[in-house]
């Protein structure tokens, strides 16, 4: 085998291997998808886990999407036995953590659609950090009638050559 070849062995290896993981300044959004609804119902939620590859902490905020008016981040919150979703204006990723938006859990509203959201449509939402880069995510939409994916239905990443200034 020549050396040209051999290299090219060793790096599919590698990512196979799973040695060659994502870069330390890197942030990348995981697993994401949106839950597709009757077209009556002007709110959806989106689902996916943020890696932090940094070694600091990190807020993420919502940012926006061509398919709904508001994006907004929802927690849960058990009070006097009941249930209830409560805005947050960020959420802090530990160091080398992980933060899942899940179902039951934190997740992102997506409010006053703009358009019907089909099962297998794509939707594409930005998540901001409070430095103010930008975090583009394209994320299918998955009918309520299915069960939730469980594995990389979509990946997006930013790094420090992807800094965007908020606007």
């Amino acid at each position: 085998m020549n050396c040209k070849r051999m290299r090219g062995c060793l790096v599919v290896t590698l990512l196979l291997s799973g040695v060659l993981q994502a870069q330390p300044d890197q942030i990348t959004v995981e697993n994401a998808y949106v839950r597709g609804l009757p077209p009556s119902q002007r709110n959806t939620a989106a689902f996916f886990s943020v890696h932090n590859h940094r070694d600091q902490a990190i807020k993420v905020i919502a940012g926006h999407s061509d398919a709904a008016e508001t994006l907004e981040i929802h927690g849960h919150q058990h009070r006097n036995g009941m249930m209830s979703m409560q805005r947050e204006d960020e959420v802090t990723v530990a160091p080398g953590g992980v933060f899942a938006f899940a179902p039951g859990a934190y997740h992102l509203m997506l409010i006053n659609l703009t358009r019907p959201l089909a099962d297998g449509d794509k939707v594409q939402f930005t998540l901001k950090t409070s430095a103010g880069e930008l975090i583009v995510v394209d994320a299918p939409v998955v009918s309520v009638l299915k069960p939730a994916p469980s594995d990389n239905t979509s990946t997006s990443k930013m790094g420090s050559t992807e800094h965007t200034g908020m606007h």
